[in-house]
């Protein structure tokens, strides 16, 4: 498995990458006092960036403090979360979508606490997908079974899902990585995504280098409001 799926929450729950992203989900359940944060979409300016190991390592740290948690691949152009679990990528949200039948069916338990969707057979327009009504209906009723739902979307350079995955979710994390993130393209990535409506409750940044910080291994994840 490439390290980059891997879940260090999981089998290095007591590094300081999985300390960081305690602190992630405490800054999160502490940003969630004057709204709801169920649904919380994480995304980036461009692939590479972590937003996909940002996910299934704080839905690990979730899934700890038996809360019950989903992780929703809503990447229908490039799906990664089944990789990190050894799961086929059918039966997804695409086939939930296309399909007259219960979400339950797509849904698979990977560990106590925690259930992965994943996202599916690719789909020809996937933009007109996720501003379909079944996807909508689908987020009412996943609301009503789950403590904590994280959604893994598209980069925002690519393509316009994440600023419609933006809109089904109560909060949006903006992964950044450092030294590869252009800071002026990433400024007006999520300057539009605020104009969409999105609720951006902070911000990682990922692949943080021994030599930027005084941390004895080669990167760390950091939350803060932007």
């Amino acid at each position: 498995m490439s390290s980059k799926y891997r879940v260090i929450c999981k089998h290095e729950p007591h590094s300081i990458i999985s300390e960081q992203y305690r602190k992630l989900r405490t800054s999160i359940d502490y940003s969630s006092f004057n709204k709801e944060l169920k649904v919380i979409n994480v995304t980036s300016t461009f692939p590479q960036e972590g937003k996909t190991f940002t996910v299934l390592n704080l839905a690990q740290v979730y899934a700890q403090t038996h809360q019950k948690v989903l992780i929703v691949d809503l990447d229908l152009r490039k799906p990664k979360i089944n990789r990190s679990y050894g799961l086929s990528n059918t039966g997804g949200v695409s086939d939930f979508v296309k399909n007259e039948h219960s979400i339950h069916k797509n849904i698979k338990k990977v560990e106590e606490n925690l259930d992965v969707l994943v996202a599916g057979e690719k789909v020809p327009f996937p933009a007109e997908v996720l501003v379909s009504n079944k996807v909508k209906e689908m987020f009412k009723e996943l609301r009503e079974e789950y403590d904590i739902i994280l959604v893994d979307s598209p980069p925002l350079s690519a393509v316009a899902d994440a600023t419609i995955i933006s809109n089904l979710c109560d909060g949006t994390i903006f992964v950044c990585a450092s030294r590869k993130t252009n800071k002026d393209f990433a400024k007006d990535v999520v300057k539009k995504l605020k104009e969409s409506g999105a609720n951006i409750i902070g911000g990682v940044l990922s692949q943080v280098q021994k030599k930027d910080a005084f941390y004895g291994v080669d990167y760390y994840y950091y939350y803060g409001d932007k």
